[in-house]
């Protein structure tokens, strides 16, 4: 981390040379570099933008996935209009509300919304998760 900031670096890598203007793109969007050090990265590849942290003892990459993994399972084997989400927002028989979502994340909640019939717009104030939501929407469509 840089010492005259509490702000994490973040660099945009590159997984697949296939994806080189589509990364310089993100990279201009989100005013990151396409090199040197950081703790973090934004890696662009063939499946999509995925978020990972840079260190040696770092967990997994960070993806938005609508189509596969939990997501997938969720929307096949979830709970319906039973579970918490949909409780929280109010639904029932015959009523899907219309819902704003101010903290969307990786838009796994509205995700559930919205296939529970409910009419959702997104807000995500940190431009890094906010690329992975959009990117991971994108690949579901």
């Amino acid at each position: 981390m840089n010492s005259m900031s509490s702000t994490p670096s973040i660099r945009l890598d590159v997984l697949d040379p296939a994806c080189l203007s589509e990364a310089a793109v993100w990279a201009e969007r989100l005013k990151l570099p396409m090199a040197g050090d950081a703790e973090f990265a934004l890696q662009l590849g063939s499946e999509g933008l995925q978020f990972v942290e840079l260190c040696a003892e770092a967990s997994g990459p960070i993806r938005a996935d609508f189509v596969s993994g939990p997501a997938a399972h969720r929307r096949q084997f979830g709970g319906g209009s039973g579970q918490m989400i949909a409780k929280a927002v109010g639904i029932q028989p015959g009523v899907r509300p219309t819902v704003l979502d101010a903290t969307a994340g990786l838009g796994r909640d509205a995700f559930v919304l919205a296939q529970l019939g409910c009419s959702l717009t997104l807000i995500e104030r940190q431009p890094v998760i906010a690329a992975l939501l959009e990117d991971g929407l994108r690949r579901a469509g």
